[in-house]
């Protein structure tokens, strides 16, 4: 069953909405007549840009249509209470990223990672920290020798993005406070007009803005230098922690007949294969790090990272 709420109209309006069609002639054997994918950010974050890259090739592979339907709201915990709502049928795919497990920890859910079945992990989305281009923050010198409290953008309240600035900054000794966007573009905004010092985001969203000459990467969140941004420092030859990097996949309710979760994982499996995606991968900076990982062994990856942000953040309280 194709699935309709009252909220979905809305949602649609706000964000978009992306559509694949069957292929001509394609069986059509997936157990929906069309499969809604609810992505639990607002247009034009790495989420959201993630899945309407994704669901052409998905819905080929299944044979029915695939809609992206933005629900943005409390660190994607509105579009998750909507997916859990839902029958466990496969008709219903849900956007997962780290914050899964952060809302979990931190208190600001009763829902579980553990309430969803995973299908796919696409990739690892490297981030870095940002300050805008011509601003006061021209370098991470700027910021490591900062004697003001600087102001720090980051999607989510208590999320994934703010374990992360945590992480780098208290390492760094700097002093911040952390300011939560619901929507990427409005933080990008408020840096490039002088209302943020730096924020924190993927590579992968803001490498238009960095060529555009709108933002400048300050601090590479990895280990060494990345190959494309060579020129800017890295936390670990810093000798800072290096904090966890974002991943992106996709899931269903938890309780989907399996037949149903295979279905999905080759079909995602397929997509991920396909010329437009693997574009969009090299373009968006997204194959930089093996991140592709099926049903089994990204839940097998949840279980261990849900103990590591559960030890971080603990270490924190």
């Amino acid at each position: 069953m194709f699935h309709r709420v009252g909220t979905i109209a809305a949602a649609i309006v706000a964000g978009g909405a992306v559509m694949a069609a069957p292929l001509p002639g394609h069986a059509a054997d997936y157990p929906c007549d069309g499969v809604e994918w609810i992505v639990g950010w607002g247009a034009g974050g790495g989420s959201d840009t993630f899945a309407r890259s994704m669901a052409p090739g998905v819905g080929d592979a299944l044979g029915v249509p695939v809609t992206v339907i933005n629900m943005p709201g409390a660190s994607s915990i509105t579009a998750m209470e909507e997916v859990l709502a839902r029958d466990a049928d496969g008709c219903t795919l849900f956007s997962i990223t780290p914050d899964q497990l952060t809302n979990e920890i931190t208190g600001l859910t009763d829902l579980s990672h553990t309430d969803l079945a995973p299908v796919m992990r696409a990739h690892v989305d490297i981030g870095m920290l940002y300050g805008a281009e011509g601003g006061d923050i021209g370098s991470w010198d700027d910021v490591a020798s900062a004697d003001k409290e600087l102001l720090v953008g980051g999607t989510g309240a208590a999320s994934f993005d703010e374990i992360v600035v945590s992480v780098i900054l208290d390492s760094a000794g700097v002093g911040y406070r952390y300011i939560p966007y619901e929507n990427a573009s409005d933080m990008h905004a408020d840096l490039i007009g002088g209302r943020l010092d730096i924020i924190y985001d993927e590579v992968s969203v803001m490498a238009p803005m960095i060529e555009a000459g709108q933002v400048k990467p300050l601090l590479a969140l990895a280990d060494a230098p990345l190959e494309a941004y060579a020129d800017v420092p890295a936390a670990g030859g810093k000798g800072y922690d290096v904090p966890p990097s974002l991943w992106r996949g996709v899931s269903v309710k938890a309780g989907t007949d399996e037949a149903a979760v295979s279905q999905l994982e080759a079909a995602f499996m397929a997509a991920a294969d396909t010329p437009a995606y693997q574009e969009f991968e090299a373009g968006r900076m997204l194959n930089l790090y093996p991140g592709r990982q099926g049903a089994a062994d990204f839940s097998a990856t949840l279980a261990k990272e849900h103990d590591a942000y559960k030890s971080v953040i603990g270490s924190k309280n």
